[in-house]
C-alpha cells in the first residue's frame, strides 16, 4: 500500500517527467501514487509552451517566423522533459516492428541504440507535431497549447493504473498500481479543468476533441502494450507523444 504523501508524489512526478529537480526522493520500499500527478505535470509543460508563444508573439512575426516558433515550442518541450518521451517513442517503434517474438521485442526496446524504425517514428511524429502547432499558432488563440499536454500525460497515468507491467522491474513498474482515492481525485480535477477550458474556448467542438483526447489517452497505451505483453516506461513515454501529436493534429484540422 502506498503511503499517503501527496507532496512527495507531486515532487516525484515533476522530477520524473521533467528536467526540474525536486527534493522528493523515491521510497526504498512501498509504492507511490506518482501517476495521478502526471496530468498536473502536463499543466507545467503546457504553460511553458504557451508562455514562449505569447512572449515571442509580441514581435511582428511573418508566416515563416511562425513556423520557426512552432519548432521552438517542440524543442522547448523536448528539453523540458529531457527527451524522455522521444526516447520512449524510438524504443517502442524499434521493438514494435523489430521482431515477431515478444521477449525479443522487449530486448530490442531495452537496447540504447536507435534503429531505423525508431528514427523514422521520431521524425514523423516531430513533423506532425510541428505542423499541427504551426496551424494552431495562426488560429485566433492558442488554448490547445495549454490543454493538449495535460490530456497527453493522462495516457501515462492510464497505462500505470490500468495496464500490467511487462517486466518485474524498471521505471514503468515503479509507478504502476491501483490509484488511491486522492490520486484519482487529483487527476480527475486537473482533467476536468482542462476539458472545461476546451468547452469554454471551442464550444461543442472543444467537448468532442476533449472526449477524443481522453479516448486516445486510454486506448494508445493499451494498443502498444499488447505488442510487448504489458506496459513499460517506454510504452508510457511513447503513448504521451502519440496522444499529444494526434490531438494537436485534430485541433489543427477542425479548429
Amino acid at each position: 500500500m502506498a503511503a499517503f504523501k501527496p507532496i512527495r508524489d507531486a515532487g516525484l512526478a515533476v522530477s520524473l517527467l521533467t528536467a526540474i529537480r525536486t527534493p522528493a526522493r523515491w521510497p526504498e520500499e512501498g509504492a507511490t501514487q506518482v501517476a495521478g500527478w502526471f496530468p498536473a505535470v502536463g499543466v507545467l509543460v503546457g504553460a511553458c509552451g504557451y508562455g514562449i508563444v505569447k512572449v515571442v508573439q509580441l514581435l511582428p512575426l511573418t508566416a515563416a517566423a511562425t513556423g520557426v516558433l512552432s519548432v521552438l515550442v517542440v524543442i522547448a518541450w523536448a528539453l523540458l522533459t529531457r527527451l524522455l518521451h522521444w526516447d520512449g517513442l524510438a524504443d517502442v517503434a524499434d521493438g514494435y516492428w523489430g521482431s515477431h517474438d515478444e521477449a525479443r521485442r522487449l530486448e530490442i526496446m531495452s537496447d540504447s541504440h536507435t534503429g531505423a524504425f525508431g528514427a523514422t517514428a521520431v521524425a514523423l511524429v516531430a513533423i506532425l507535431e510541428v505542423l499541427a502547432i504551426w496551424a494552431i499558432l495562426v488560429a485566433p488563440h492558442q488554448l490547445p497549447l495549454l490543454v493538449v499536454p495535460v490530456l497527453a500525460r493522462f495516457s501515462a497515468t492510464a497505462a500505470a493504473w490500468f495496464g500490467k507491467p511487462a517486466r518485474p522491474g524498471g521505471l514503468g513498474r515503479s509507478v504502476m498500481g491501483v490509484p488511491s482515492w486522492f490520486s484519482g481525485a487529483v487527476a480527475a480535477l486537473v482533467l476536468a479543468v482542462a476539458l472545461l477550458g476546451m468547452v469554454v474556448g471551442f464550444g461543442l467542438t472543444g467537448a468532442v476533441l476533449g472526449v477524443l483526447g481522453l479516448a486516445m489517452a486510454l486506448a494508445i497505451p493499451h494498443v502498444l502494450s499488447l505488442r510487448f505483453g504489458g506496459v513499460t516506461g517506454d510504452v508510457m513515454g511513447a503513448s504521451v507523444l502519440l496522444t499529444e501529436a494526434l490531438l494537436f493534429a485534430a485541433f489543427a484540422l477542425v479548429v
